[in-house]
């Protein structure tokens, strides 16, 4: 993956085939820090980022809550892709669009790995740190926290979907409550959750629904999302949350 080792220093901006591009999804990602990370976890990084942005794209024409939101499940779809790759994913310390440098203020010598996408929408950066052992499948130390799902609309879903999407709900959300002690971890574990409620309709559905918003729930109404949106509402010790799915796009 990739074809020459990378130079020292930790800014690696053209090292060849250290980029992913997409012409179908117009979706390029390179390394800003390499940081922590070696080649090989480099490589799967950007790899996760290439995938994950392609699929969850990051929304600016709704406003700002919309916007961290998509970008909160873009950035969760990356750390649960790596879990499942490592076993383990980094820690999420930050992420927006792309200051344009410089970039090792973020951090010197090894701490923090920072990565760049460049999509249809803009130029976003997100900064990853080590040090977060992550739980493998049938893991019996996973904090399991109450949650109650309702669904709010259900658009173009099936019954039987509907029912499917709270059941994933359940699970997904049960695992580990939303993080609100700041803004990045917030946004991390709300991205994954709504990210593992994705990989279980592909599993389940043989599809992964577009997922274009998410956040606090905003009580309704929750047409104004498209009739054919269908909003899940989930109640958890952290607090209310919703996201919007697009089973037909």
């Amino acid at each position: 993956m990739m074809q020459k080792a990378l130079c020292c220093t930790l800014l690696c901006l053209t090292v060849a085939g250290e980029d992913f591009l997409s012409r179908k999804s117009s979706i390029s990602t390179r390394c800003l820090l390499q940081g922590w990370a070696d080649n090989n976890h480099l490589g799967d990084i950007l790899k996760a980022t290439q995938d994950c942005f392609t699929r969850n794209a990051v929304q600016t024409d709704q406003g700002e809550v919309v916007l961290q939101g998509t970008l909160g499940v873009a950035t969760g779809c990356v750390l649960s892709n790596l879990d499942q790759a490592w076993g383990w994913h980094p820690v999420l310390v930050g992420s927006g669009p792309d200051t344009g440098g410089p970039y090792d203020i973020y951090g010197v010598g090894s701490r923090v790995t920072m990565i760049a996408v460049e999509t249809p929408s803009g130029h976003w950066q997100f900064m990853l740190r080590k040090g977060h052992s992550g739980l493998k499948a049938g893991s019996t130390n996973a904090s399991h926290a109450p949650v109650s799902v309702h669904s709010h609309h259900r658009g173009d879903a099936t019954q039987q979907q509907e029912a499917d999407l709270i059941h994933f709900a359940e699970s997904c959300f049960s695992k580990q409550d939303v993080d609100t002690s700041n803004l990045g971890s917030l946004q991390m574990t709300l991205g994954r959750n709504v990210d593992c409620v994705l990989q279980k309709c592909m599993e389940t559905w043989g599809f992964k629904p577009h997922a274009p918003n998410s956040g606090s729930d905003t009580g309704g109404p929750y047409d104004v999302y498209g009739l054919g949106a269908t909003v899940v509402g989930v109640e958890s010790p952290s607090g209310k949350w919703e996201f919007v799915l697009q089973l037909k796009y």
